[in-house]
């Protein structure tokens, strides 16, 4: 059966979340997808995003104070782990697992993050007047700004909100000069300086410190101000307001290119993107019409679109494919995920290709 997206029923958005935030001022057109099926990806995630689940509980359990041994730490991820591996099964996506196998760093992960385990001297000071509060709600007065902040701790005045990332927190870049430096992404720093805001709103204390902390238990400062902290947190809600408007206007834009586009889940489905399609070959996802489908004796099929004057080959489907693509001649259809080969507009199918008419 091929996918098919149908009518689109967009809805307004009721709340923006710090995490939604950046990637919501990138590509609003983004958000107004996934709200309309229900956050329900149209492709599958990669390994390393279903993983990213099962290490940001295991941070909350963590801190806590619910996994407190490596004894406790091993029984807790290896359930965690299982119970996400039964549910790729069950979802079609099998050939994710064994996760240990198939991701890279899968061990070195997990070394990392049980540094988080507390040692007895770092037990002993949390019995002292120090307050933690893991994956606490807060939103604003409104509801139109709300998330779980990762670990608070208060201390008498000293207030530090803390953000736990299990990918990379810096990014190389250059300065004036051409000479590389490492600065903290500016969709995280802007992140936790929405929940500093938040915080301040539900509590009237603003926090004095703000961090982020990856899987190797390095800590991160991020600087910030007041007047910053609520120019964006204003800027959500004008952005949130002004997303939702476009429903009623139908005045839709996008903002097609790599770095919002590549790993979009709700793609299938944008307009925008297709139209990207039809020039751009730097993407590893193609549209055309099938004119031709053909079988080889090893097994494998080959799929030829036609996208205006160019000629794709898209190889090594199953010749189970064989009939429902061979019924698509002449039709346009959207390939998305494979992998672009050495030679031009040549391209191989992988375990989370998808197609859609």
């Amino acid at each position: 059966m091929m996918n098919k997206i149908g009518e689109i029923n967009f809805k307004a958005i009721k709340r923006i979340s710090p995490s939604q935030f950046y990637s919501m001022k990138n590509c609003a057109y983004k958000s107004l997808l996934a709200e309309a099926f229900d956050k329900r990806p149209l492709l599958p995630l990669s390994p390393n995003a279903y993983f990213g689940t099962v290490l940001h509980k295991m941070f909350e359990l963590i801190a806590k104070g619910i996994v407190k041994s490596e004894n406790d730490f091993n029984f807790e991820f290896d359930n965690q782990i299982k119970a996400l591996e039964e549910d790729l099964k069950q979802k079609g996506f099998g050939f994710f697992v064994p996760l240990k196998v198939k991701l890279k760093n899968f061990g070195l992960k997990k070394i990392q993050l049980k540094k988080h385990l507390k040692s007895e001297s770092e037990k002993l000071t949390t019995l002292g007047n120090i307050k933690l509060h893991s994956e606490k709600w807060f939103e604003s007065y409104d509801k139109l700004i709300g998330g779980k902040i990762d670990l608070v701790i208060e201390n008498g005045n000293e207030i530090e909100l803390i953000d736990f990332k299990t990918g990379a927190i810096t990014q190389d870049c250059l300065d004036d000069e051409g000479e590389s430096y490492s600065e903290i992404k500016n969709e995280y720093k802007e992140q936790i300086k929405l929940y500093a805001y938040l915080y301040f709103e539900n509590t009237k204390k603003f926090p004095t410190a703000l961090s982020l902390v990856d899987l190797a238990k390095q800590k991160f400062p991020v600087e910030f101000s007041v007047n910053e902290c609520k120019s964006l947190f204003d800027e959500a809600k004008t952005l949130l307001k002004s997303t939702n408007d476009s429903i009623n206007t139908k005045s839709f834009s996008a903002n097609p290119k790599q770095e919002n586009c590549k790993y979009c889940l709700y793609r299938p489905a944008c307009s925008f993107f297709h139209k990207k399609l039809e020039t751009d070959f730097s993407y590893n996802d193609v549209i055309g019409e099938v004119n031709n489908v053909k079988k080889f004796q090893n097994g494998n099929l080959n799929v030829f679109l036609q996208n205006g004057n160019k000629n794709l080959i898209i190889k090594n489907f199953s010749t189970k494919d064989f009939e429902k693509l061979n019924n698509y001649r002449n039709r346009q259809i959207r390939i998305y995920n494979i992998k672009k080969e050495p030679t031009d507009f040549v391209y191989t199918v992988t375990d989370t290709t998808v197609i859609y008419e």
